[in-house]
């Protein structure tokens, strides 16, 4: 595991990376929006809960949650400036929109208490190595030009995704072990940051529809993204109802996807690794 000093130039990046399927584009994009602040949660989320360790709790973990919070925090940059093109696009109601899930994440991190904090973040990175395993072996030509900097960002994210999977969950496990509660946080997590995902898509792609970017028919629109839910949750759900609902989950377990080691490797020698815990 290694905290990779990626660093993207998004200044001639396109709304629609994928220009053949502007639906699946625009929801990624929709997720973007989020991360930063999202990311910023789960970083929050995991210093406050490694004091609570119990001092036998080896160095070598401590050191890959500290590699952990170093990969979200780079993660949260670019995407960062993803969004910021997005805005400069022309989306201008689209930092409002940031601004309510930013609310949130404060109002969770506040109010609901560290176990909350870090239960919801294990939530979402419940996700991370499903869609790694997706984007590298399932999504096609959908993530297939690797130097577009949008295709290359969510390539990267993802598959440091697979390589920090466990830090949450084994925080979680070692500090709470609260199954039902995790459980509960997973899908309060779930339909909170998917529900924000697609009201922000469909907002997008309505923008897009009023300026002409993209055909007007709405119907046509909405079962494009239809399409690209069942492909992404055809493949997600089963995994996740089959084996990360169960007590025994274990994200260690989950394969290697295809690829990803090359391309860690590639983004290392392409942008060096200058971070270290």
């Amino acid at each position: 595991m290694q905290a990779r000093k990626v660093d993207l130039d998004f200044s001639q990046a396109k709304v629609y990376w994928n220009p053949a399927d502007p639906e699946y584009c625009q929801l990624l994009n929709a997720i973007s929006s989020m991360l930063p602040d999202l990311e910023g949660l789960l970083i929050k989320a995991v210093r406050d809960t490694v004091p609570l360790l119990p001092a036998s709790t080896a160095e070598e973990f401590r050191r890959t949650v500290r590699l952990f919070v170093q990969q979200e925090g780079r993660h949260s940059r670019m995407h960062k400036k993803f969004n910021d093109m997005l805005v400069a696009e022309g989306y201008d109601w689209l930092p409002g929109m940031i601004a309510k899930m930013r609310a949130d994440f404060d109002r969770f991190h506040a109010t609901k208490g560290p176990k909350f904090a870090l239960a919801y973040s294990e939530g979402f990175e419940t996700f991370g190595p499903l869609v790694s395993t997706f984007f590298f072996e399932r999504a096609g030509v959908l993530m297939a030009d690797w130097d577009e900097p949008t295709t290359y960002l969510w390539l990267w994210h993802f598959a440091e995704e697979y390589e920090h999977r466990t830090v949450c969950n084994y925080l979680y496990r070692e500090v709470y072990d609260d199954y039902w509660y995790r459980i509960y946080a997973f899908w309060y997590a779930t339909i909170h940051l998917f529900g924000y995902s697609f009201r922000v898509a469909l907002r997008l792609l309505a923008t897009d529809r009023r300026r002409g970017r993209i055909p007007a028919s709405a119907w046509r629109s909405r079962l494009n993204m239809g399409r690209v839910l069942v492909k992404l949750f055809g493949f997600m759900l089963p995994k996740i109802l089959l084996n990360c609902m169960r007590p025994s989950y274990d994200p260690a377990r989950i394969p290697q996807p295809k690829h990803t080691l090359a391309f860690l490797e590639a983004a290392s020698q392409r942008y060096g690794v200058a971070e270290t815990a």
